[in-house]
């Protein structure tokens, strides 16, 4: 999909974008609506553009269903096409033409003092040069700057522009005046204060339609390009089913697991019904002749998995996969080669190729296994503004004819997972205790305070960085995920699995799993100098352990593309006070 002098990849607006996000355009920047006028817009249905993953709607969605946006090409329509919903934001702009002063206005009839230019000109003109300010709050609430109260605390003159002197330097060196009355605010100090929220959500459209609307949150000033102005909320899910990739795109027809689902719980389900199901579903004669070269024990099995009956779902999304992954580890995944040709699995890790791997401590074993196909799930559930510790969740969802929808996006690559072989972490020394303290001090019983999180979390990072050097991958491009699973106040598992994946069935191109092989020389160059960092002592001299421990830039943290904590709960001392 596009904009004008734009592009945004799918996987680009699930993780990073989506809606309240302010997009950089050639005409000016915008805001992009909510994801239910696109579908509007285009007039398609969600389910079109369905991604089915039972587990991750069932466990972590409440049953909401998956919708990937569209790109133009799906839609037959050129490149330069806009199809993505968007309206002009921030609203107020600057005119540069002015010396000694600039104008500050709001761009609906372009500047006041440029009456030589048409307003037409005019216009265009302000959306190129709009205000970089906004204003926000932690409840998620995004509008303009309301510069009318800032220089007029207490009212108005009934000016509709404002003079905008100095800047460059400093925020403390900005003035703005009313050509009015002359009232004057040092921008600097307003920047520095807290200010009324109006309580809009600005991808809805227009603000609160009364005063009680407003949010009782105190609102900030900031740089409509802030990394902090929209924290994507992303969840994910790793497809842990070993049948055929061509056998899962076809069981998750929606018409055909509607009836497949009616079936099978009253134990009625068999090959005849199947078969009909999916000729009323109207699935193309190619697919109907694949089930029916198919085996039924085989069909029989995803069918269990798809629907979660095959007594593997826990209660976490989390457990689940860690089960699976190391039950993988073990025998192996798939345990036998399918036989039609063309029909690789979803999910396959090579027995033969899992490695035994000496920590340099000789105190632990890591099993590396290669997960040399996998398939991700990724939704964005909402986004956060300011503060990702106290800030509230906008969520991201939206409602069709009845039924929820999330934007995901489905991903395809590689990874390696790696675990204790036949043993349990223990951890030691006084950086162990106090995460301990933390862990159990926290009301919500956060799992990545937990020690043996921690450790793995801290491993992780230091293994992003080696693999990057002979991958062929930048660390940003790798991803991590860290399991942890608490059972009865013990730990009864845990392990992490690096992972790259990028859009398309083909996945990527095995730099991952090919290092497998060399895991002792990744191992030993993820674990040198770890007790020791560029910005010591300042790094090391951390007074306690809270949501961050010893680290830093120079030694731990990680791209946000990445790290799924947010670079927190992470010690550099811990893992070298417990190294493998």
């Amino acid at each position: 999909m596009s904009r004008p002098y734009q592009e945004i990849r799918p996987s680009q607006f699930v993780i990073t974008l989506g809606p309240g996000s302010i997009l950089e355009t050639g005409s000016g920047p915008v805001i992009l609506k909510t994801v239910d006028t696109l579908f509007n817009e285009i007039g398609r249905q969600p389910q079109d553009f369905e991604i089915v993953d039972e587990r991750l709607s069932r466990l972590e969605l409440d049953g909401a269903r998956i919708a990937r946006v569209p790109t133009n090409a799906e839609l037959g329509l050129p490149s330069d096409r806009t199809i993505y919903p968007a309206h002009a934001f921030p609203f107020w702009s600057l005119c540069t033409q002015h010396r000694p002063h600039q104008v500050l206005y709001a761009a609906d009839s372009g500047c006041p003092e440029c009456p030589s230019v048409s307003s037409q000109q005019r216009r265009e003109k302000a959306g190129r040069e709009a205000i970089r300010f906004v204003q926000t709050c932690e409840n998620g609430h995004l509008d303009e700057v309301h510069w009318h109260g800032l220089v007029h605390e207490g009212g108005g003159c009934g000016t509709k522009h404002y003079l905008w002197h100095g800047g460059g330097r400093a925020l403390r060196l900005v003035r703005i005046e009313c050509p009015r009355c002359h009232a004057t605010a040092n921008f600097g100090q307003a920047y520095a204060k807290s200010w009324w929220c109006s309580g809009r959500i600005v991808e809805h459209g227009g603000r609160p339609a009364s005063a009680t609307a407003r949010c009782v949150q105190k609102a900030r000033i900031v740089q409509r390009g802030a990394a902090n102005l929209r924290l994507s909320l992303l969840q994910s899910a790793l497809t842990i089913v070993d049948m055929p990739t061509r056998l899962h795109d076809i069981l998750s027809d929606r018409s055909l697991m509607g009836a497949v689902g009616a079936l099978h719980p009253l134990g009625l389900l068999d090959q005849v019904a199947l078969m009909a199901g999916a000729e009323r579903a109207g699935l193309p004669p190619d697919a109907i002749e694949y089930l029916k070269q198919t085996p039924w024990s085989e069909i029989s099995k995803a069918v269990d998995q798809l629907l979660g009956a095959d007594n593997t779902v826990s209660a976490s999304l989390r457990d689940d996969e860690l089960d699976r992954l190391r039950q993988a580890a073990t025998c192996g995944v798939p345990a036998v080669p399918h036989p039609h040709l063309g029909s690789p699995p979803l999910f396959e890790v090579r027995q033969d190729d899992v490695r035994l791997v000496q920590g340099p401590d000789r105190r632990h074993r890591l099993r590396v296994a290669p997960v040399s196909r996998l398939r991700m799930v990724m939704v964005q559930t909402g986004y956060q503004r300011l503060d990702p510790q106290k800030a509230q969740k906008v969520s991201t969802a939206f409602d069709w004819n009845g039924t929820t929808w999330y934007p995901g996006i489905e991903l395809f690559g590689e990874g390696v997972f790696i675990d204790l072989a036949g043993d349990s972490l223990t951890l030691g020394g006084s950086r162990a205790h106090q995460w301990n303290e933390r862990f159990r001090s926290d009301p919500d019983g956060d799992p990545s305070l937990h020690p043996v999180h921690v450790w793995w979390h801290t491993l992780s990072h230091r293994l992003l960085r080696a693999f990057s050097v002979d991958s062929g991958y930048s660390s940003a491009a790798i991803r991590e995920r860290v399991y942890l699973s608490v059972q009865d106040g013990r730990v009864a598992g845990s392990g992490l699995l690096l992972y790259t994946v990028q859009p398309g069935g083909d996945g990527t191109l095995g730099g991952l799993v090919a290092l497998v092989n060399r895991f002792e020389n990744v191992l030993s160059h993820a674990l040198r100098d770890v007790d020791s960092c560029s910005n010591d002592p300042l790094c090391q001299e951390a007074p306690s352990v809270g949501a961050d421990g010893v680290a830093c830039y120079s030694c731990l943290l990680a791209s946000e593309t990445s790290c799924e904590h947010r670079n927190q709960g992470l010690d550099r001392l811990l893992l070298a006070e417990n190294l493998p």
